[in-house]
């Protein structure tokens, strides 16, 4: 079985994790905001979480978010897992790429991490918020690719942020946030948007609104709820 939950932010959230019904075999996938990827330097926290996820019986997956650290998370090694490219975090617990398709359970699974910081005028670049959160136009294209190669066409997609409609209705509005990013940087909201009027999927996952919402039958807001993928 698989299962997947919304934003854990290293140890903030991650106690909703002793109520996750995954067993032994199972999979939980983490909507972005993984976070236990974050001082600058491996700390005495991070260790203890990671050595605690990696006790439960299942696989721990995540996608990124806004709230890593891009320029640590960035040197972890890569393999191939899944039939895609993931990077290996610590024992079952691996990080999904971006533009990634990866088939688990006989699932064909899209992944595309990273969103918007709200808060990014409160941070400091490099230390609590990195360029890297959002995608660079390669990046974008190679997550295309992938999918022009599945005909356009998954199971499943999971993503940090949301479509810039779905977002919208729901009274996100992050046009704001535009400013301060390289110019190699895409906004993620239009780039989900081309997806989401591009591929057929039968259910899309984010996190990062912290909210627990269904948009529709196939689209899902997720935080704290941790529910099995059925399709």
């Amino acid at each position: 079985m698989i299962y997947v939950t919304g934003d854990i932010h290293a140890w903030i959230d991650i106690r909703k994790l002793k109520r996750c019904p995954a067993k032994s075999n199972d999979t939980l996938i983490i909507c972005g905001d993984f976070g236990l990827i974050w001082d600058a330097l491996p700390s005495r926290e991070e260790k203890y979480w990671l050595e605690w996820l990696h006790k439960k019986p299942w696989t721990t997956l995540f996608v990124d978010g806004n709230h890593e650290n891009f320029n640590r998370l960035e040197t972890y090694p890569k393999e191939e897992k899944y039939h895609g490219i993931v990077q290996t975090i610590y024992p079952d617990i691996y990080h999904l790429l971006r533009g990634e398709i990866y088939t688990i359970e006989d699932k064909t699974i899209f992944t595309f991490g990273d969103a918007f910081s709200h808060d990014r005028d409160y941070r400091i670049e490099g230390r609590s918020w990195w360029q890297q959160e959002l995608p660079t136009q390669a990046e974008c294209q190679h997550g295309l690719d992938m999918l022009e190669k599945y005909n356009n066409t998954v199971d499943i997609i999971i993503t940090h942020d949301a479509p810039k409609s779905i977002a919208l209705r729901h009274g996100f509005n992050r046009e704001a946030m535009d400013n301060g990013y390289a110019s190699n940087r895409v906004n993620i909201l239009t780039y989900l948007e081309q997806i989401y009027g591009r591929v057929t999927y039968k259910q899309w996952y984010c996190g990062h609104y912290h909210i627990d919402e269904d948009d529709s039958p196939s689209f899902h807001f997720l935080y704290q709820d941790i529910i099995p993928i059925l399709c």
